[in-house]
């Protein structure tokens, strides 16, 4: 089963706009060779919501083919009813996908119940284990965040729903109180850019879903994590939490720029651009976040 750190990948965009094909298997085999224990992609850091069908499936297509089963794959989807979660489920199979992170249809407020409905049946008839991916704190998500006891009724009537991810304010305390509703072969990630990860694992978290960019630090707070010792875990979250902050502190689109901002200067991308509409950003405020990128022991650092 899925454990440990398992980043999406962002999304390279040209100039134009245009996907990146290069760009986006540099970006891959970057995070391999940093030791991740998986690869995601088609979430909210690859600007999904963005594309259109083809150019998520390119996406996918184009990463699958360079991973040629080296690490685990979770692709995100993210349909607007049942029948298109089924068809895109069928429509992925033949990636041998480890996991689909799902988010639910989220156009209409259908009551809570309809979301349980939702997972049980997408659960039941997808071949690839199901992941449940909550995200309160995405605008349009945020009337779909299911209680601990729903979500645990998911697991129970449908045993192909494996996973979680849930992020966004309250991460932790949910996975608290969910870790005891869940049988042995079910696991939870935490996201959010790994900005309360420590509090995740401690939750029950059995890894953490982050971006692209600096995952050394959570490879090694999960290496320590393994071994027991939470002490050398708080240490590693310390040591990056300046940065983990400065990406993911304010907000996703946000967080875009800097990571493609950052893997831009060390030439792994040629070009930083976030598709439309996204947040104005101020490259003037380059500098004081790359100084707190090369205070650290990184590949992405230059001193």
């Amino acid at each position: 089963m899925l454990e440990g750190i398992a980043p999406i990948l962002f999304t390279p965009f040209k100039a134009n706009g245009d996907i990146d094909a290069d760009g986006l298997r540099k970006i891959l085999r970057f995070e391999l060779e940093g030791g991740v224990h998986a690869i995601g992609i088609n979430g909210f850091a690859s600007e999904a919501y963005k594309m259109t069908d083809a150019e998520r499936l390119e996406n996918v297509a184009i990463i699958a083919s360079e991973l040629a089963n080296a690490a685990p794959l979770i692709i995100g989807i993210a349909p607007n009813s049942l029948e298109s979660a089924i068809k895109q489920a069928r429509d992925l199979a033949r990636f041998r996908p480890a996991a689909l992170m799902a988010l639910p249809p989220a156009t209409m407020d259908n009551g809570l119940q309809s979301f349980v409905e939702f997972y049980v049946e997408l659960g039941n008839a997808s071949d690839a284990p199901i992941m449940i991916q909550q995200a309160p704190h995405i605008p349009m998500y945020r009337h779909t965040e299911l209680p601990a006891a729903a979500l645990a009724e998911i697991a129970h009537r449908a045993p192909n729903v494996k996973y979680y991810k849930i992020e966004g304010p309250g991460s932790a305390k949910k996975m608290r109180e969910l870790a005891p509703m869940l049988s042995d072969d079910k696991r939870m990630f935490g996201g959010g850019g790994g900005i309360t990860a420590l509090e995740e694992l401690r939750g029950g978290a059995a890894g953490l879903i982050p971006g692209v960019g600096f995952n050394e630090i959570f490879l090694d707070a999960w290496a320590a994590w393994r071994r027991g010792d939470e002490a050398a875990v708080e240490g590693v979250i310390s040591g990056g939490d300046a940065l983990v902050k400065a990406v993911s502190g304010s907000g996703h689109e946000h967080s875009l720029h800097l990571r493609k901002q950052l893997m831009k200067r060390c030439a792994y991308i040629d070009s930083a651009y976030v598709r439309q509409p996204t947040v104005e950003f101020d490259e003037s405020a380059l500098p004081a976040f790359f100084a707190i990128v090369d205070a650290l022991d990184l590949r992405v650092s230059l001193t």
